[in-house]
């Protein structure tokens, strides 16, 4: 009679990666940032990239800064530019209720406290630009924020910030 040996699982060790030092890691976070608030534009400017949509997705549009009063959510259709859907909504005047909504919140408009005529982006900040979009889990876009003013970085009801990691070739 022959015994036959169990199969024994094969394991592949993984590669040790470098530990990144605290001096590169900073250098690296900092021009990854400089580059994306340079290349971030005004959402009161025309948008001068295209990003056309290959199919149907929902767009999260804060109403105010850091989302106080909420958020609109838009659907946008295959072929339409994200980036003109997004200046298209805050270029708009305030209609209706949305004035008393927000006031009722405590949004302040950042450009002009004479109630003349509001528009959307008034209420984001005192100079509210887009760096990027990031696609969540269920596939729904929200807008990354940054405001040149405030040098602050907000995305709905939160701070986001950038991070460096290595990668397969420890670049």
């Amino acid at each position: 009679m022959v015994v036959k040996s169990e199969p024994q699982p094969v394991t592949i060790p993984k590669p040790s990666l470098p530990k990144m030092d605290k001096e590169a890691k900073g250098k690296a976070l900092k021009e990854i940032g400089d580059h994306r608030k340079a290349i971030a534009w005004q959402v009161h400017r025309w948008p001068l990239e295209k990003r056309v949509l290959q199919e149907k997705l929902k767009l999260h549009l804060p109403r105010s800064y850091l989302a106080k009063a909420g958020e609109d959510i838009k659907t946008l259709w295959p072929g339409d530019d994200l980036n003109q859907a997004v200046h298209n909504h805050y270029m708009r005047h305030l209609v209706g209720d949305e004035e008393e909504k927000l006031k009722a919140r405590n949004c302040s408009n950042f450009v002009t406290d004479d109630y003349v005529t509001m528009r959307r982006h008034e209420y984001l900040g005192p100079d509210p630009r887009i760096v990027g979009y990031r696609i969540d889990v269920f596939g729904e876009v929200h807008i990354k924020w940054w405001d040149g003013f405030l040098q602050d970085m907000w995305m709905d009801n939160g701070k986001w910030s950038f991070d460096v990691r290595l990668n397969d070739v420890s670049r």
